[in-house]
């Protein structure tokens, strides 16, 4: 990567997040929506015993119905601002897409961090082993940003953005929820060790290819 791609790709992250701090509407929206989830959780499951597989299942609901309530608007943002044209011109498409994808990583990452925290503290969930839920959340994460970016990318510019994206994402988020529940469960003494790193390991893999693919897609759809 030379410095023109750098700098390119830096010069998306920045302006996504100047635009970030100026409305907070992603990170603000995932957050409240964070907050709103465990607080809903922690009232269904107030004084019963839960086991590591449902806990792990209702953390990964909230992660992801947080994470594509903002995620998909960096690039349905652009077509309804009519700034894509302008992003056309000025960056080449793998770097839009790499500066685009690292913002939605920052941002799923501090979304996830915190609707976690908030969830151990409010649940009183112990993790059992640490590392593994660390890294389920971060694989995660990851997976979820290239996903959810590819998903809007590619629904941009059709009338009906959102629901095109909605559409789209379906089939990619399946496999990515059932590799984190597995590993969060794991994580939190529900179920084998070695699962849950064959979970963990898949989530790594699965940020990977959608990393590594996700600029070639684009690229083809972001010439059209």
């Amino acid at each position: 990567m030379n410095s023109s791609w750098r700098t390119e790709i830096a010069a998306i992250f920045r302006k996504e997040w100047r635009t970030e701090v100026r409305s907070l509407s992603g990170l603000l929206t995932g957050l409240l929506f964070s907050i709103v989830s465990v607080y809903a959780i922690t009232l269904a499951a107030f004084n019963e015993a839960q086991s590591g597989t449902v806990k792990s299942g209702m953390l990964w609901v909230a992660i992801l119905f947080s994470a594509a309530t903002s995620l998909t608007r960096t690039f349905l943002a652009e077509e309804e601002h009519g700034t894509a044209d302008l992003l056309r011109l000025t960056a080449r498409p793998h770097a839009v897409f790499w500066g685009k994808s690292l913002f939605n990583i920052v941002q799923s990452l501090v979304t996830a961090t915190v609707l976690s925290l908030l969830y151990l503290a409010f649940t009183s969930t112990h993790v059992a082993i640490p590392w593994l839920f660390v890294v389920s959340l971060i694989g995660g994460c990851l997976s979820l940003a290239g996903a959810v970016t590819l998903c809007g990318a590619i629904a941009s510019q059709a009338s009906n953005r959102s629901m095109l994206a909605a559409a789209i994402a379906v089939p990619l988020l399946l496999p990515l929820v059932a590799l984190g529940v597995t590993g969060m469960r794991v994580s939190l003494g529900d179920g084998l060790l070695r699962s849950g790193e064959s979970a963990a390991v898949g989530l790594v893999g699965y940020a990977v290819a959608t990393l590594a693919t996700g600029p070639y897609i684009f690229a083809a759809v972001w010439k059209t």
